[in-house]
């Protein structure tokens, strides 16, 4: 998979995650409903994504249940009070070299904000796209700046 579709499916699985703490099937079922359609996640991208997720901190694990015999694990979005501090940061600083770590909480961002009614599907691509090719935090800053502190 290329390492925009990687991306995509990243911001795909954050915006899912934001309606609330989900398992796998669910956040599969959730991307393709908000994709239109478009995207059909495998299981392999989607876990690779939760993973990397998971290390940044942007997501956890609410809890684990057993269903069928099988482990069902549930995912959600943990807060970022972080988020409107860089936000600040960025604005007022110096502008600094971006990291995965600054382009992955501005796309959590996004998707609260396309979950929340304020993007359209093609704003929120179009933003996604600016924030990872982002080198510097005030290009990253940018996507969110007409959009209200989270």
């Amino acid at each position: 998979m290329t390492a925009r579709g990687l991306q995509e499916a990243t911001l795909l699985v954050l915006t899912a995650l934001s309606r609330g703490s989900q398992h796998g099937y669910g956040i599969i079922a959730d991307v393709r409903q908000i994709s239109g359609g478009r995207v059909k996640l495998r299981a392999g991208t989607l876990y690779t994504a939760l993973d990397r997720l998971r290390a940044t901190g942007l997501i956890g694990v609410d809890r684990e249940e057993f269903a069928d015999g099988r482990l069902r694990r549930y995912y959600r979005l943990i807060p970022q009070p972080a988020i409107s501090a860089a936000r600040h940061h960025m604005a007022s600083g110096p502008d600094l070299r971006a990291g995965d770590i600054d382009r992955e909480a501005a796309a959590a961002a996004l998707g609260e904000h396309f979950a929340h009614g304020r993007l359209t599907f093609g704003e929120l691509l179009a933003r996604l796209d600016a924030t990872f090719a982002a080198t510097m935090q005030s290009e990253i800053a940018e996507t969110t700046r007409d959009l209200p502190h989270l």
